[in-house]
């Protein structure tokens, strides 16, 4: 349980750090859809970087010598 938590807060912090770097008020449409451009192309570099490492660690000799 708190494994998905601190998933949850790590996603909730990312927003805000979204909204706060790029000074947008989500009361106004526009200010929502750049928001919204922007936490999904943040989501997608990050799970293209976890698919990544994924891939290096699977291709990887974890076999001992």
């Amino acid at each position: 349980m708190r494994f998905l938590i601190s998933i949850f807060m790590f996603f909730i912090i990312e927003a805000l750090l979204i909204l706060s770097n790029n000074n947008l008020k989500l009361l106004e449409e526009d200010n929502f859809n750049t928001f919204s451009e922007l936490y999904s192309d943040w989501l997608n570099n990050l799970l293209d970087n976890f698919k990544t490492i994924t891939g290096k660690a699977v291709q990887m000799n974890w076999s001992p010598e």
